[in-house]
């Protein structure tokens, strides 16, 4: 089966060639090759060559203040502008209005509807589930999604299975709580990725220590994450067949601005590899995270004719 494959991750917006951008500064090989000899910068934008384009993308969508984590993602993952439904930009974990809203219609049950099938590849620990926060409700976007489909969570089990992969991709942070996980290579995780892929039409992967390292203006930190994602990004764009399409996105930007602990107005990238036209077939008057769940739909129905 062809798949897309949307790959979220969290706080990366597109800056300036400067030396306060990670992105610019710390060496991305795969990426620079991607992009033609250019880092992940908004002078990037554009199309590059037959099959792949970068996209400027509003994450601001209308409403005053700097994008936020709980409305970036909800409008991701449902097209629907969140922040103004809800009035504001809101940060963090959704409250109980948003997580309803996000429930109500995401990407997942509009894909059932259509009778294709989508997945959640992040993993999670049995822990996780037995805090008393995510008993009460406290998760983030991307699980409140999950959980309102009929897809199953993937679980500990899963990932040491290979079937799955977890947030940080390598394992490394889980292996400091958990010593017997084995830690792995980021084109391992891409591995993983792919051999889930050909039973989805959508595979969706989410990112967030990108923006944990830009709040924490942690360097150290940040380089391993430059590092690991862009290892993961080129060994993904390698080995997948030659019609699956990747779809990079992120919710607001941070980490390419280390001066700030905070988010950032910057637009943020809509990266596409593999379809470098479908994004124009999607109405808009200026390309924003709405579009996202319209063009991973026309993608995956592309591909769907692709294969009948």
């Amino acid at each position: 089966m062809l798949a897309v494959i949307l790959l979220f991750i969290d706080g990366v917006g597109l800056g300036e060639e400067s030396d306060h951008n990670p992105w610019y500064v710390r060496p991305t090989p795969h990426i620079d090759r991607l992009l033609g000899g250019r880092s992940l910068v908004r002078s990037a934008v554009g199309q590059i060559g037959s099959d792949m384009v970068l996209l400027e993308t509003d994450a601001s969508l209308g409403v005053p203040g700097l994008p936020q984590s709980a409305t970036g993602q909800a409008t991701i993952f449902t097209g629907r502008n969140a922040p103004k439904a809800m009035g504001a930009h809101q940060s963090g974990l959704p409250f109980q209005r948003l997580r309803k809203w996000v429930q109500a219609d995401n990407i997942y049950l509009q894909m059932e509807r259509q009778g294709w099938r989508a997945t959640f590849l992040n993993c999670y620990t049995p822990e996780y589930f037995q805090r008393p926060a995510t008993r009460r409700g406290w998760v983030s976007v991307s699980t409140a999604a999950l959980l309102s489909s009929r897809e199953p969570v993937r679980m500990l089990s899963d990932l040491l299975a290979g079937k799955g992969v977890y947030h940080d991709l390598t394992r490394w942070t889980l292996a400091r709580t958990i010593p017997d996980v084995p830690v792995i290579e980021p084109e391992t995780a891409a591995d993983h990725l792919l051999d889930v892929a050909r039973q989805y039409d959508l595979v969706i992967h989410e990112y967030f220590l990108s923006d944990l390292a830009g709040h924490k203006q942690n360097e150290e930190l940040m380089q391993t994450v430059i590092d690991h994602y862009d290892r993961w990004l080129g060994a993904l764009v390698d080995r997948k067949q030659t019609d699956d399409v990747i779809v990079l996105v992120s919710d607001h930007g941070n980490s390419e601005d280390i001066r700030v602990s905070t988010h950032t107005n910057n637009p943020v990238p809509t990266w596409i590899i593999g379809d470098a036209h479908t994004w124009r077939e999607i109405p808009h008057q200026k390309w924003d995270l709405t579009c996202i769940v319209p063009l991973l739909l026309r993608l995956v129905e592309k591909r769907r004719i692709t294969t009948s």
